[in-house]
């Protein structure tokens, strides 16, 4: 008989699990996994690929461990939604493969095994996946008519399952609903665990709807995740980031890998956010 999947000492809680796979589709639009549907303009390609080019003369070193001038890009980008006369540093931002990459730092730092999540479905299906697949119990709650969660919705469900971590989308995924501020606000004050809010599609927001970002002083373990994958049309380059506390950035370093963003990620990277 073959050897399969099945025939390996793989850890129990895998056992029977898929792994995650959007259908890859040589069509124009795929809506299975909200591309961009507009290529990267020619103007800023070439600088792009200037700043690749540059970034292979010394490609033989490893890179910025730090990657110290992406984070003060990325900090500088952010800059206009945060809180008017509150600064946003490059100590408070960190950044890696993709959100996803961002979310499971968080939940290898957070969370694990005898800890859980709580999240709101339906959301983005990889808050379930990167849940499990770093031993964290995922606690699904209810949301209220038309997807949305008020204030005293999270707050019952905190007060209910008691998690190490909460996990907010907004606007949300796959609904476009979005998340008022006062929902973020009431769920930081009912735990005393981590308040991750998934912003990864805050650009579409709404001019006059506020960022998490604005909720950042004064609560150090909120966390504001975005991407370049959607406004930027950035996609295929692989940067998501995250905005925080300088502690729990020192926190993920503790379960980072060493060099985890290349010097041609973080190059082209910081060509995109000059434009």
């Amino acid at each position: 008989m073959a050897f399969t999947l099945e025939d390996l000492p793989i850890r129990d809680d895998l056992r029977g699990q898929s792994p995650y796979g959007a259908p890859q589709k040589h069509v124009r639009v795929q809506l299975n996994v909200n591309e961009n549907t507009h290529p990267v303009p020619a103007d800023v390609a070439e600088d792009i690929v200037s700043s690749i080019r540059q970034a292979l003369t010394t490609v033989n070193r490893y890179p910025d461990r730090e990657f110290s001038e992406l984070r003060q890009s990325l900090a500088d980008y952010l800059q206009r939604d945060t809180a008017p006369g509150q600064p946003l540093g490059p100590e408070q931002i960190w950044a890696a493969n993709g959100s996803n990459e961002v979310l499971q730092q968080l939940l290898q730092a957070f969370g694990g095994p005898g800890r859980s999540v709580l999240g709101f479905p339906p959301t983005y299906s990889m808050h379930s996946i990167l849940a499990s697949g770093t031993g964290t119990t995922w606690i699904p709650a209810q949301r209220d008519d038309e997807f949305r969660i008020s204030p005293e919705t999270v707050v019952a469900a905190i007060r209910e399952h008691q998690p190490d971590i909460v996990f907010l989308c907004g606007p949300n995924n796959p609904t476009g609903t979005p998340l008022p501020i006062e929902t973020i606000e009431a769920a930081y004050a009912a735990t005393d665990g981590i308040v991750m809010v998934d912003e990864a599609y805050a650009e579409f927001m709404p001019a006059d709807a506020p960022s998490a970002l604005t909720l950042l002083p004064g609560r150090e373990r909120l966390v504001v995740s975005r991407t370049m994958s959607k406004a930027f049309a950035f996609a295929g380059a692989r940067v998501g980031y995250m905005a925080a506390h300088p502690a729990v950035i020192d926190a993920i370093r503790l379960v980072r890998l060493p060099y985890h963003l290349s010097a041609l990620t973080q190059a082209a990277a910081v060509a995109a956010l000059r434009h």
